[in-house]
């Protein structure tokens, strides 16, 4: 995938619109690598605006109890910030999500790291626990800009971290079967914010192709690329990679690499899953309907899991 880009004009683009057939990286000012808090530049198109107008789609992941399963689970998760240089000298700093794996590995995806054709990427990293703007409690991890395994359709990297995240627990891959209409969970940092975790009608799409590719309708953003899809058991069951969702036709979806498919491929990941396994690293799955999300009831005060929510808004 080629792109030429500038990255304040391409910030613009990107920031208005919420999903298109194109990877979803998150692009801000290359002086700013390193901070905590991105803030977009009015010329960006004003994303903070744009989020706050789609809020419902979005749970903050600081708003579930410090000891919730998602919660804990989320700390393996991180925003990816990126420092690149193009062929012209021009430097930009894109944003994406990645996962922290056993052994001291982060999954992203491939146009994440290494990135695009034509750039060269200067410096990764991966900020950990980043749940609120203004807030210096978390950690940023320098990842390796060159992945030891990859591959560019199924857009995958698996990359080295330099240290290992202290207090987090990775995530542990296995092959697990999603079908048409399952319920699904993403955790990610859409155009570089705060964590946070789209379960409101977030689901496999009713209409799927055979192969590696999951399609999908979980809302996501620039800056979302890399971010996990969960099932209902809090499984990792794909790898989401591009947008393609639009508001106006319910027939369009986002698209992801299974976890199988990846797992499949790539004997690095294989060796990465069977490590954190027998070192007992991996975190223990719980089916998400014992978990109580963060305001959902379902008028009768039970708390309704985001399978729960999913059937209720499909009128089952």
């Amino acid at each position: 995938m080629t792109h030429r880009w500038k990255p304040m004009v391409l910030a613009a683009v990107l920031a208005a619109i919420s999903g298109s057939a194109a990877a979803q990286m998150a692009y801000f000012d290359p002086k700013d690598y390193g901070q905590t808090d991105l803030l977009p530049r009015e010329s960006t198109g004003n994303a903070s605006t744009y989020i706050a107008a789609n809020k419902g789609a979005f749970e903050p992941i600081r708003e579930l109890p410090l000891d919730n399963p998602i919660r804990q689970m989320a700390l393996a998760v991180g925003r990816v910030d990126l420092l690149s240089e193009g062929p012209d000298g021009t430097r930009g700093l894109g944003t994406c999500t990645g996962s922290v794996l056993p052994g001291g590995w982060v999954i992203t995806n491939h146009h994440c790291i290494p990135g695009h054709d034509g750039h060269t990427l200067l410096a990764a990293s991966i900020l950990i626990g980043y749940l609120r703007q203004g807030e210096e409690d978390n950690n940023r991890y320098r990842l390796s800009v060159n992945p030891s395994d990859w591959h560019e359709f199924l857009d995958f990297s698996l990359v080295r971290l330099t240290d290992v995240p202290p207090d987090v627990t990775p995530l542990d891959f296995v092959e697990t079967h999603v079908d048409p209409g399952d319920s699904l969970m993403v955790i990610h940092h859409p155009l570089g914010r705060p964590q946070v975790m789209t379960r409101f009608r977030c689901f496999a799409d009713k209409t799927q192709e055979d192969g590696p590719i999951l399609r999908h309708r979980c809302d996501t953003q620039p800056g979302s690329s890399g971010s996990i899809l969960f099932d209902r058991q809090m499984r990792p069951v794909a790898l989401h990679h591009s947008g393609g969702m639009t508001e106006t036709d319910d027939s369009s979806f986002n698209k992801s690499t299974r976890i199988s498919a990846i797992l499949a491929q790539s004997d690095l990941l294989r060796d990465i899953a069977a490590q954190g396994r027998d070192q007992g690293h991996a975190a223990p799955s719980r089916p998400a309907e014992s978990v109580r999300p963060a305001n959902p009831s379902n008028g009768l005060g039970a708390p309704m899991s985001a399978g729960g929510i999913n059937d209720l808004l499909r009128g089952n």
